[in-house]
């Protein structure tokens, strides 16, 4: 039971210390969703995340861990990123995560 509740208590420091990483410009709250990157169609304005098709806005912004904005082209296969619906159903917002990002951890 006491080396549960070490445990429980380790991770929780750890999560803690590893939120404290992402920038101020990352959502304190935590992110809408989150996924790893399968596949980028620019032509299409499409995306494919967690074998999920989505489209995205002309607009999008993309937030990397060292700057506020930055250019779409550092989206592609392979990359752990979060991301926000538009009412249109488009992506909006990305930000791109450490891939050892995991979605129970929040800012």
């Amino acid at each position: 039971m006491i080396k549960k509740i070490v445990a429980i208590v380790a991770i929780s420091i750890a999560s803690f210390a590893y939120a404290q990483n992402l920038p101020n410009y990352y959502p304190a709250e935590g992110f809408q969703r989150t996924g790893l990157v399968d596949a980028v169609y620019p032509d299409e304005s499409r995306i494919v995340i967690n074998d999920t098709q989505y489209h995205y806005s002309g607009s999008v912004v993309v937030h990397s861990l060292s700057s506020y904005r930055v250019s779409f082209s550092r989206v592609h296969s392979g990359v752990r990123v979060a991301y926000k619906m538009g009412s249109d159903n488009k992506i909006v917002e990305l930000w791109l995560l450490p891939l050892n990002y995991s979605e129970t951890r929040t800012r």
